[in-house]
C-alpha cells in the first residue's frame, strides 16, 4: 500500500469504521425486535421480522463492500485477493440492493394499507420488478464495460424513488399524524436523492459512455466480459477513486442508516391500527 495515497488511506479507513457501527447498529435492532416480538400483533411481528432480514443482508453486503472496495467497470480494487473480483462483488452488490427495495417494498404496502390505498399497495408490487431490471442492466454495464448499462441502473433506481413517492402521496392524507411525520421525512429524503440522481449520478455515467463513444472504445461481448470480470488491478490512487469517493461515502453510509430506521418504524401503534395490518405483506 506504498503508493496509496493519504486521502483514499482515510476514505477506505473511514468507510471500514462507518461498517462496523453499522453492523453493530443492526445488530441492537435484531435483539430489539426480538424482545419486543411479543408486544405486537403477529402479522406486524412478521413485517418486523422480514424488514430486519432484509436490513441484515443490505448492511452486510455494503459492509463487505466496504472492507474490500470495488470499481466494477474498470476493474479497480484495494485489496490483492479472489474476493476482490467484480464477479464477486457485484453478485454481493445485486442480492443486498434487491433486499433494500423489498424493504421500501414492505413499508408502502403497509402505508398503503393504513391509508386503505390500493393505488399504494399496486405501487407497492413495482418496486423490486424494476430494480430487478435494473441489476440486469449493471450487469450488462459492468461485463461489457459499457456505461450506458450503468446509466439505465440508475435511470430505475430514480423511477423506482418517484413511484415511492407518489405511493407516499396517495397515503399521505388518510393515516395519521405520527404517519404523516415519517412521510415528510420520506419526501424531502426522496427528493434530494431524486435530485442528485438526475443532476449528479445519471450524467456522470453518461459523460463517461459519451467519451468511450468519442474514443471508439470496443466493447466487451457477454462471453469476453464474463471472463474479464474475474480480474482486477489494485490501485490505491487518489484519481482513481475520485468519483466512487463520493457516492460510495453517501451509499455506505445514509442509504444504510434508512435501511436500519425501516426495521424500527413504525415505532408503536395502537389496537386499531394493529389489527388493520394484513397478514401478508408484499
Amino acid at each position: 500500500m506504498t503508493d496509496f495515497s493519504v486521502s483514499v488511506k482515510v476514505w477506505w479507513g473511514g468507510m471500514a469504521l462507518v461498517s462496523i457501527v453499522n453492523l453493530s447498529l443492526w445488530t441492537a435492532s435484531w435483539l430489539r425486535q426480538r424482545r419486543r416480538r411479543a408486544d405486537f400483533s403477529d402479522a406486524l411481528s412478521r413485517y418486523r421480522l422480514w424488514q430486519c432480514w432484509m436490513s441484515g443482508v443490505y448492511v452486510l453486503g455494503c459492509a463487505s463492500r466496504s472492507f474490500v472496495i470495488r470499481g466494477d467497470v474498470r476493474r479497480f480494487s484495494m485489496i490483492d485477493h479472489w474476493f476482490s473480483t467484480v464477479l464477486v462483488g457485484r453478485t454481493i452488490a445485486t442480492i443486498a440492493e434487491v433486499c433494500f427495495v423489498v424493504q421500501w417494498a414492505l413499508l408502502l404496502h403497509l402505508l398503503g394499507t393504513r391509508a386503505e390505498s390500493q393505488g399504494a399497495r399496486r405501487l407497492s408490487w413495482c418496486l423490486v420488478p424494476i430494480i430487478v431490471i435494473a441489476e440486469c442492466c449493471s450487469w450488462f454495464g459492468v461485463v461489457t464495460t459499457n456505461y450506458l448499462g450503468n446509466a439505465v441502473e440508475e435511470s430505475l433506481w430514480a423511477l423506482t424513488a418517484m413511484l415511492t413517492l407518489v405511493g407516499f402521496a396517495l397515503c399521505y392524507k388518510n393515516v395519521s399524524v405520527p404517519y404523516r411525520r415519517f412521510l415528510n421525512v420520506g419526501f424531502t429524503s426522496g427528493v434530494c436523492y431524486i435530485l442528485f440522481m438526475i443532476t449528479v449520478d445519471i450524467p456522470t455515467y453518461l459523460s463517461r459512455w459519451r467519451a468511450d463513444e468519442l474514443a471508439g472504445k470496443t466493447y466487451l461481448t457477454l462471453g469476453e466480459g464474463l471472463v474479464d470480470i474475474q480480474r482486477y488491478i489494485v490501485t490505491g490512487r487518489y484519481e482513481d477513486w475520485q468519483y466512487d469517493m463520493v457516492w460510495m461515502s453517501l451509499y455506505f453510509s445514509v442509504a444504510v442508516w434508512i435501511s436500519l430506521a425501516l426495521t424500527l418504524w413504525p415505532f408503536q401503534e395502537n389496537r386499531a391500527a394493529r389489527d388493520r395490518t394484513p397478514d401478508h405483506q408484499s
